[in-house]
């Protein structure tokens, strides 16, 4: 798992008084807020009988203290400050701690930081755009490898399938019949971009109109955007690995409203209801057997960049992979 980056924990509004369980990685982790509203994370164990600190309470201090024993534990250092079993004046042992990560709250998201050291970056990448327009939020559950959601979101193929009566291509496929497409992939920094309709030379930049433009980004950051019509689709996806075999996709759509506002929704959305479905129905046969039956066709090599891009990077290589990989090439397909 890619460590060194940072991660959404929670969108903000969904953090309270209460403690809130979550997973990132392989970890499990307590987020909360003290005193002044300061949002924190640590490992969700006390470091006296194991038991979760998510199941405690926020004291008045600001401290959060086990369910247990009621021993109470400092946000920011994890240190264990007060053990009500031990007489005031003993003074708590330096080693009653338990491991703490650094979070940043930023663009309505409680992001944590999972790697080792100060955060590299400092602060998470922006949002673009996020304080100048209305917002709908949520999160959807994949009991799947990450790698899959990501991939799924650069599959030009399924949606007319997939989403029958529920995503415009299904109605573009079914009143004009399968037509030839081309999309021109680009690499980035941190990942790369695809859009259609491509660029005519390697040095031409990116179409101001197109009709479809999507980006990747290290670690699991997905933006999409599809403009038809009257429709101008844009949606942040950031999709965090909870284990071998599961994540979480928290999306970010973009609404009409006018100024500044967010609402979280909590019911899952039709169409990531439909992906969760396929995706996690071919989880078990990856679990058995790995990709060896996988056969690839052109219009997949954009999900094979995803799968590119994680592996280079899982290795530590993706800078130097990416130097000699070809900058720009064009997908073509029917649909």
């Amino acid at each position: 798992m890619l460590r060194d980056y940072w991660y959404i924990a929670c969108a903000g509004s969904q953090l309270g008084k209460e403690p809130k369980a979550v997973r990132v990685l392989d970890k499990d982790i307590v987020v909360f807020r003290d005193a002044e509203g300061v949002a924190h994370a640590l490992l969700d164990r006390c470091c006296h009988r194991g038991v979760k600190l998510s199941r405690g309470k926020v004291q008045e201090n600001g401290k959060i203290a086990c369910g247990y024993h009621g021993w109470q534990y400092d946000g920011a250092t994890g240190r264990c400050i007060h053990v009500p079993s031990m007489h005031p004046d003993a003074n708590v042992p330096e080693n009653f701690v338990v491991p703490s990560f650094p979070v940043a709250e930023q663009d309505s998201y409680v992001w944590v930081w999972m790697g080792e050291g100060a955060p590299e970056p400092a602060r998470p990448p922006v949002i673009d755009g996020f304080n100048d327009h209305g917002w709908m939020q949520g999160v959807t559950e994949f009991n799947c490898n990450h790698v899959m959601v990501i991939e799924n979101q650069f599959d030009s193929c399924h949606p007319a399938y997939t989403h029958v009566g529920t995503h415009p291509a299904y109605l573009f496929l079914k009143a004009r019949g399968a037509r030839e497409s081309t999309i021109e992939l680009r690499l980035t920094e941190s990942g790369f971009m695809s859009f259609m309709p491509p660029a005519k030379t390697d040095d031409e930049r990116v179409p101001e109109k197109t009709v479809m433009f999507a980006t990747f980004d290290l670690p699991g950051r997905v933006f999409l955007r599809q403009r038809a019509a009257m429709i101008d689709f844009q949606i942040f996806l950031h999709v965090v690995p909870t284990g071998p075999s599961s994540c979480r996709m928290e999306w970010l759509q973009r609404t009409k409203s006018a100024g500044h506002s967010i609402q979280y929704v909590e019911e899952d959305p039709v169409i990531n209801v439909e992906d969760r479905i396929v995706l996690e129905s071919s989880q078990p046969w990856y679990d058995q057997c790995g990709n060896e039956f996988e056969r690839h066709v052109e219009a997949d090599q954009s999900t094979m960049m995803v799968r590119k891009v994680i592996a280079s990077a899982e290795t530590g290589k993706w800078n130097e992979a990416r130097a000699n990989m070809k900058q720009r090439r064009l997908i073509t397909f029917r649909s």
